[in-house]
């Protein structure tokens, strides 16, 4: 018997085979199902759906639009526009507007029947209620487009037909109202409200010519401020029709008070000419300021007239003597300047110390004066220029820079004097008290207060040229002030050799023939 070998083995596969079942997907149920696909994520998914009702909403209501069905899609496209679908913007934009201007023509046929048969308000309210309705910019530029022709020609109708029966208000009214303005559109109700204006201008200057041509003022302008009552014209309108009557006014009112200067009677006059330029609105300012923009001024013929006859009253009731020839004289420190209509009234100006002035007359203790030389015409022919009434004690026959100022206005002003005794020379301080006779002036070198009269002090003025004495080569030669430093502190000098150098102001002396004369 034949004794068994090793066992038989199965013959190998070829590899080939072998990658090949191994490629074939495992069927259903067997244990590749371990290995299947994972299922979309939810997020995915509901972008998709977002996506794909948005598209379905611009379809649906693009079929809307199409079968005039807009109410419906306006509806779908707002609900597509909440869905915020950024690829879908534009579309959704660009369909609305198509929505618009097809219903805008729907809306704009619709009124068009209105305005036909004049019924401008009906239609204009209509119009607008939908326009602010839809807050649509599209709609309503379309609706003004196609609405413009009958619109314009409806409102024109109306507005004639209202001035023509001067119901003035009436016509101001429906141009302003917001339902003509929104229809109309800015430009073609500005336009309309501009022409209107001139019409309501020329009318209410019709109703009171004969009140200019009679000279009185008070009727037209109670006529002015009626019809702005009323509401027939603007305050803007009331305003260019009293500029009107004051260019016919200001000749007539200068011609009167030209008349009157040089009469006994003038007083009554001015009390007319006063009445007229408080009715008709008139501020009295100096004639330069009559031609500012926007200025309620006089105009410069008739504010220099009032000036000449307010001041030609005053020196009637002071009893004024006129000057032969004008006086040219100096102020002494600052003065103050009365007006030249009422000497005994409030400063409103003032006078900078050694102003040169001319004296036209004399009513003690004043003198009316002017700032330019008024020549040598008669007193009424340079009242005009007067500027006021000054005291006469504080004008002088010289110029008085160089002269101490009145006691009343010497406190804090820096003046020369013998501030230390047994010295000869002058120096410099600054007066702190004013006593009578007495005058305190506190040294600038070392703040000790001196007790001096008013006769031992000179103006510490320095002006450039003035001789002193300082530390040049050797203590208090002779130099010149070239400049005070903007400190005030020190000087710039020029010494007798033409050296130049700067000196604090409190050692610099000086010898009273060194300085100007003073008073």
């Amino acid at each position: 018997m034949r004794s068994p070998g090793p066992p038989r083995q199965a013959p190998a596969r070829p590899l080939l085979l072998v990658l090949a079942l191994a490629a074939i997907p495992a069927a259903p149920g067997c244990a590749a199902d371990a290995a299947a696909r994972p299922a979309p994520r939810p997020a995915v998914t509901a972008e998709l759906a977002r996506i794909d009702d948005s598209r379905r909403l611009i379809d649906d209501a693009g079929r809307a639009v199409s079968d005039r069905r807009y109410e419906e899609a306006r509806a779908l496209l707002d609900k597509a526009s909440a869905l915020n679908v950024d690829s879908h913007r534009y579309e959704i934009t660009e369909l609305r507007e198509r929505l618009d201007k097809r219903e805008a023509k729907l809306w704009a046929t619709d009124a068009a029947e209105a305005l036909e048969q004049k019924q401008c308000e009906a239609a204009f309210s209509k119009l607008s209620a939908r326009i602010e309705e839809l807050g649509s910019e599209a709609f309503a530029r379309e609706v003004q487009r196609l609405v413009q022709p009958q619109a314009v020609a409806c409102a024109n109708e109306k507005v004639d037909a209202a001035t023509t029966a001067g119901r003035f208000a009436e016509a101001r009214a429906f141009l302003a109202a917001a339902p003509t303005r929104a229809v109309l559109g800015t430009a073609s109700a500005d336009r309309l409200a501009a022409e209107l204006d001139e019409t309501l201008v020329e009318a209410l200057h019709g109703q009171v010519e004969a009140d200019v041509s009679a000279g009185s003022w008070a009727g037209a302008v109670e006529k002015i401020d009626a019809a702005v009552k009323r509401g027939d014209a603007s305050e803007e309108q009331g305003r260019a029709v009293l500029e009107r009557v004051r260019g016919a006014a200001a000749p007539r009112l200068a011609e009167l008070a030209g008349k009157a200067l040089g009469a006994q009677d003038a007083a009554a006059t001015l009390k007319q000419l006063d009445a007229a330029i408080a009715l008709l609105g008139w501020e009295t300012l100096a004639p330069g300021l009559a031609a500012l923009p926007g200025s309620s001024a006089m105009p410069e013929a008739l504010a220099r007239r009032h000036a000449a006859l307010g001041a030609w009253v005053e020196a009637l009731r002071l009893r004024m003597k006129p000057m032969k020839k004008p006086d040219k004289r100096w102020t002494h420190g600052t003065v103050a300047v009365a007006p030249a209509s009422n000497a005994d009234a409030e400063p409103k100006r003032s006078l900078a110390p050694s102003t040169a002035v001319w004296v036209v007359g004399l009513a003690k203790p004043r003198a009316l004066v002017t700032e330019a030389d008024p020549g040598a015409g008669q007193l009424t022919a340079v009242l005009d220029a007067a500027i006021g009434w000054v005291p006469i004690e504080r004008l002088a026959v010289e110029p008085t820079a160089d002269w101490l100022p009145p006691n009343d206005q010497l406190k804090g002003e820096r003046v020369w004097g013998p501030l230390r005794e047994k010295q000869p020379t002058l120096e410099l301080g600054v007066v702190r008290e004013v006593q009578g006779a007495d005058i305190i002036v506190q040294r600038l070198a070392d703040d000790a207060e001196v007790k001096l009269s008013r006769k031992q002090l000179r103006s510490g003025r320095l002006a450039p040229g003035t001789k002193v004495l300082a530390l040049c080569a050797a203590e208090n030669e002779p130099a010149t002030i070239v400049e005070v430093l903007p400190a005030g502190r020190a000087a710039r000098i020029q010494c007798a050799g033409g050296m130049q150098k700067e000196e604090p102001l409190a050692s610099l002396r000086a010898r009273p023939e060194l300085l100007p004369r003073t008073r």
